[in-house]
């Protein structure tokens, strides 16, 4: 990636070549509520998501042909694998015309905590395409979206949050997350605590299924109002989330994958109780783990309840305790 000054989100080297950048914001689930098996294999869940202030930085230049991923945060993982770079190959595939792209990682999101850093990238990398993208055929957001929806169940809803403006500041996800509903959602702050574990979403939701071996499987999608009327805490935690009351947002959020996660990790257990212990307003997993977030009312408040936490919590695998607030500003 070659050396450039920065105007506005969109950068230009000595060379005029263009790159274009983007955050690619973390998030958190407010609530996740797992509805049922598909007979597809998916699950059916419902979940209200906020981006954080935590974001990796996505820099993409366009080359002479086919993709390629630079991400040295992620050194074990071949460019291949990387959210981002199916997303490049999903943008130009069968189209001859179509330019190379160069995409440059910057992570700051810690992989494998339930924070959607991966899919974040990939929505930042399509957005950054599609900028760069100077034929009549450019893609817009309604097709990158489209798009996103083959890459990962979560990329759709970056596509929106990461968009400049963002198109939403919290929605809610439905299907196997991928169709996603804007929702009004006020700032908060949280402080978010990364464990020292990595924890798979298939085996999370296979525990799940066995200790619900009653779930009901769904031969359709749900629409958003036969989800709601399933688990009326989804909508419940929506509109309190627009209340900009965090005492009572802290009371509302809640994560289905607790049940099956905390078992076999007892200690993330004991880390939700110590942040509620701390003073949080209320504590939940995010995604299906291992991040666990604490809603607090103001920074001055999180910063206390990070104090306690690190006196209650010494002999726990805990990595970071960052401060964080929820909600974008992509102008």
């Amino acid at each position: 990636m070659k050396s450039c000054d920065e105007t506005d989100g969109v950068l230009y080297s000595k060379n005029d070549v263009k790159v274009v950048k983007y955050h690619a914001y973390a998030k958190i689930n407010l609530a996740l509520s797992i509805l049922g098996r598909r007979k597809d294999g998916y699950h059916e869940i419902a979940t209200l998501m906020v981006p954080v202030s935590i974001a990796d930085l996505v820099s993409v230049e366009a080359g002479t042909q086919g993709i390629r991923v630079c991400c040295p945060g992620l050194p074990g993982v071949h460019q291949r694998d990387n959210l981002a770079y199916k997303a490049g190959v999903s943008l130009i595939s069968g189209k001859p015309e179509a330019p190379g792209f160069a995409i440059s990682i910057k992570k700051n999101i810690p992989p494998g905590k339930g924070l959607g850093g991966g899919s974040s990238d990939a929505a930042a990398a399509l957005l950054a395409m599609a900028d760069l993208w100077a034929s009549k055929d450019k893609p817009g957001l309604a097709a990158l979206t489209q798009m996103a929806a083959g890459i990962g169940s979560d990329v759709p809803f970056f596509i929106g949050a990461n968009a400049k403006p963002p198109l939403w500041q919290g929605a809610l996800c439905i299907g196997r997350g991928e169709r996603a509903y804007p929702v009004e959602a006020g700032p908060y702050w949280v402080l978010l605590i990364f464990p020292d574990a990595h924890i798979s979403t298939r085996l999370a939701y296979l525990r799940w299924d066995a200790m619900h071996p009653d779930a009901p499987v769904l031969s359709t999608e749900l629409d958003l109002a036969g989800a709601l009327a399933i688990d009326s805490r989804i909508s419940n935690t929506a509109r309190v989330l627009s209340s900009n009351d965090p005492e009572r947002l802290g009371l509302c959020i809640f994560n289905d994958f607790e049940k099956s996660v905390y078992p076999s990790y007892p200690r993330l257990s004991i880390i939700k109780e110590n942040l509620l212990l701390s003073g949080a307003f209320g504590a939940a997993l995010t995604g299906s783990g291992s991040a666990i977030y604490g809603i607090c009312g103001s920074r001055e408040h999180a910063e206390k309840v990070r104090r306690r936490f690190f006196e209650l919590s010494g002999g726990l695998p805990v990595t970071q305790a960052i401060i964080a607030k929820t909600g974008v500003n992509n102008q």
